[in-house]
C-alpha cells in the first residue's frame, strides 16, 4: 500500500463521521440522502446496497444495537445485513423504515 493510498484510508472515517454528524444535523439533508437512495434503488434493485447505504443514516441517530431494539429484531439480523450476508425480508425493511420514521409503501403499476 502506497502512502496516497494510506492518507485516503485514514480520512475515510473522518468522512463517515462528518457524513453521520451531517445527516443527525440536517433533517433535509437526511431526507435528501433517503431520496437519492431509493432512486438508486428503483434503478439497480439492488436492496443489499439500499440496506447498506441506508447504515449512516442509522448511525447518525442510533447504535446498531439501540436500532435493532427499537425495531424489534435481533442486533446480529442487522450486522449480518450490514454485512451483505442476509438478504432482509419485506417485514424487515418495512421495519428498518418506520424505525427510521419513515413509511415504506407499496403501489401497484398498471399493467
Amino acid at each position: 500500500m502506497n502512502k496516497k493510498e494510506k492518507t485516503l484510508l485514514q480520512n475515510f472515517p473522518k468522512h463517515n463521521d462528518n457524513l453521520k454528524q451531517q445527516l443527525k444535523n440536517d433533517s433535509e439533508y437526511a431526507q435528501m440522502w433517503l431520496e437519492s437512495l431509493l432512486s438508486d434503488y428503483s434503478e439497480t434493485k439492488d436492496v443489499n446496497d439500499l440496506i447498506y447505504n441506508l447504515k449512516p443514516l442509522i448511525e447518525s441517530k442510533y447504535t446498531i444495537c439501540e436500532f435493532a431494539k427499537l425495531i424489534g429484531i435481533h442486533r446480529i439480523t442487522l450486522y449480518k445485513i450490514f454485512s451483505r450476508k442476509m438478504t432482509p425480508s419485506i417485514e424487515i425493511l418495512h421495519k428498518i423504515f418506520l424505525g427510521l420514521g419513515y413509511n415504506l409503501k407499496l403501489t401497484a403499476q398498471k399493467v
